[in-house]
């Protein structure tokens, strides 16, 4: 618009110059013409000095002329560029308002309409600075804005607080200064890199807390301020993560001292996620998994095999089972390796994204083996290796019980030792107990896997023989008689030895309890020793019964 405006004004100008010129020469041409014919010239006078007057003539006619006429013209370009002037500088509110021609006009108003177009972008600048100021004076971290320089123009109270200082001492000064001597040369290198490249600058270092002159850690992501031909600065967003950066050290602290705890447990401590994905298995639990094998990132049910009172246990099944306490298990992992455990889980973040699964591993292999020897010694004699006289009341009780189901009767043997006190009293009790072990593996050599024997006292035995029958049973006594009376100890240059009284009966279901067969077997051991001891007795069932 301007530009026309300009192009109108010199075009008017120019004709009118013009306009001048050529009248001028009209004149001076005339002149001239009279003057060669005698007509205007007195004689003696030159035709140049007849044109210098009359040019001078015209020049004192039109000049004043032309200056009225370009002063009138320019009149309205003075007063649009006091209005101008004015409102620029606040002195006018009111548009400008100007005569003249329409060029001038145009340009009047296009200098309003310019002006009202800035003023609105002001005002919105303004807006947007004011909700920026706002929002960043209440914002929780630091916000600073720098110029190109890398000056600072703008900072809430947040980094105010973080550098410990007012704002009338951080405005106008450099940002980096801020940063501590150490870690300046970094920040700045890294700083010029971001910035050349147009990436967002992210980094951690520490800066001086001024009042207490103590170290911060920061966390700081600087961004350019950029329009699409130059760079107006940066604005830089400041987090203080020193107590963070405290915590985190004091959770890799514990973390280590956890690892260390972890490390030495007997225990295998896995933590696995609901897919059964291997977290973190600590020393011990690699041992269950096997030795050598990659466990990170593996999955726990396809490393081992899981069972339990020998039926499998799959993963939903023991997912589904919730926390578990103590379960005893059997593992098998892919190397072959079997191990007796006790398992624990205890599930974290249940039915999260998240969740995790803390399952503790314990070798149970030495408890079992301890409950089992226990379970052994509270069934069994401990000289002969035969169960006791609590096991072989249990057994007898139930062959008692399975005595109506079957067809042929289960029998009873009762064993009792002739001349056993000799043996103790002249060849010491570690000959007796020699001879009593000897005695037992005897007994037990000689019947069925099924049968069962026992030693029930000090120098007697018993056997129960399941569904054999009394006369087989018979023909067993009498052998094991025979064997007993040919089995003997030397010692001390002596040969010692003992013989049986056997009792025989038959276990009835009319028996109302374990006493009337053993009753009967013992009445057979005392007729034996009656007869004269190394003999076998049978009782039969009353005919009551």
């Amino acid at each position: 618009m301007l530009r026309q405006w300009f192009s109108s004004l010199v075009n008017r100008a120019v004709v009118f110059v013009l306009t001048v010129v050529v009248l001028v020469a009209v004149i001076v041409g005339a002149v001239i013409h009279l003057a060669d014919q005698n007509r205007l010239v007195p004689g003696g006078t030159s035709t140049a000095e007849v044109m210098f007057w009359v040019v001078l003539a015209v020049i004192l006619l039109l000049g004043p002329l032309v200056f009225l006429v370009f002063r009138r013209l320019m009149a309205p370009m003075r007063d649009l560029a006091e209005q101008i002037a004015d409102r620029h500088l606040g002195l006018r509110l009111a548009p400008v308002r100007v005569g003249g021609g329409r060029e001038i006009r145009r340009v009047a108003d296009t200098f309003n309409q310019i002006l009202d177009e800035r003023n609105e972008v002001l005002d919105s600048l303004a807006e947007r600075e004011a909700f920026f100021r706002s929002l960043s004076r209440s914002a929780p971290i630091g916000i600073i804005q720098t110029d190109v320089l890398g000056r600072i123009e703008f900072v809430n109270p947040a980094f105010e607080q973080i550098m410990g200082s007012d704002p009338r001492s951080l405005i106008n000064s450099y940002l980096i200064q801020g940063v501590y001597d150490e870690d300046r040369p970094g920040a700045i290198r890294e700083w010029r890199a971001a910035l050349a490249s147009g990436k967002v600058f992210r980094g951690q270092f520490r800066v001086r807390h001024r009042p207490d002159n103590e170290l911060r850690w920061v966390d700081v992501m600087t961004a350019p301020i950029e329009t699409d031909d130059k760079s107006i600065g940066t604005i830089t967003v400041v987090r203080d993560i020193t107590h963070e950066l405290e915590v985190e050290s004091q959770l890799r602290d514990e973390q280590q001292r956890a690892d260390v705890i972890l490390g030495v447990l007997q225990e295998g401590v896995l933590m696995v996620d609901n897919r059964g994905i291997i977290r973190y298995a600590n020393r011990a639990a690699c041992t269950f998994l096997g030795a050598g094998v990659r466990w990170q990132q593996g999955n726990f049910f396809a490393l081992v095999e899981l069972a339990a009172e020998g039926e499998p246990l799959a993963r939903e099944e023991l997912l589904g089972r919730g926390d578990i306490d103590s379960l005893y298990a059997e593992l098998r992992n892919g190397r072959g390796q079997q191990f007796a455990v006790e398992l624990t889980l205890v599930r974290l973040h249940r039915g999260e994204a998240n969740e995790r699964l803390v399952v503790v591993l314990r070798d149970d292999s030495e408890r079992r083996r301890q409950e089992q020897r226990l379970s052994w010694e509270a069934t069994h004699d401990s000289l002969t290796g035969l169960l006791n006289r609590r096991a072989f009341s249990a057994a007898l009780v139930k062959w008692l019980g399975e005595a109506p189901n079957l067809v042929t009767a289960s029998v009873l043997m009762l064993i009792d030792l002739d001349h056993f006190k000799p043996v103790n009293d002249e060849g010491g009790h570690l000959l007796g107990d020699d001879l009593l072990r000897r005695l037992g593996h005897l007994f037990s050599a000689a019947v069925r896997q099924s049968d069962t024997v026992a030693r029930i006292g000090g120098d007697e035995f018993g056997i129960i023989l399941p569904a054999c029958g009394l006369e087989r049973a018979a023909a067993l006594a009498e052998k094991l008689r025979a064997e007993v009376e040919a089995l003997t100890i030397e010692s001390g240059g002596r040969v010692f030895g003992v013989t049986t009284s056997i009792g025989l009966t038959e276990l009835s279901a009319a028996d109302a309890s374990p006493r009337e067969a053993m009753a009967r077997a013992d009445e057979g051991c005392y007729a034996a020793k009656a007869r004269g001891r190394n003999t076998v007795v049978t009782v039969p069932v009353p005919p009551e019964q």
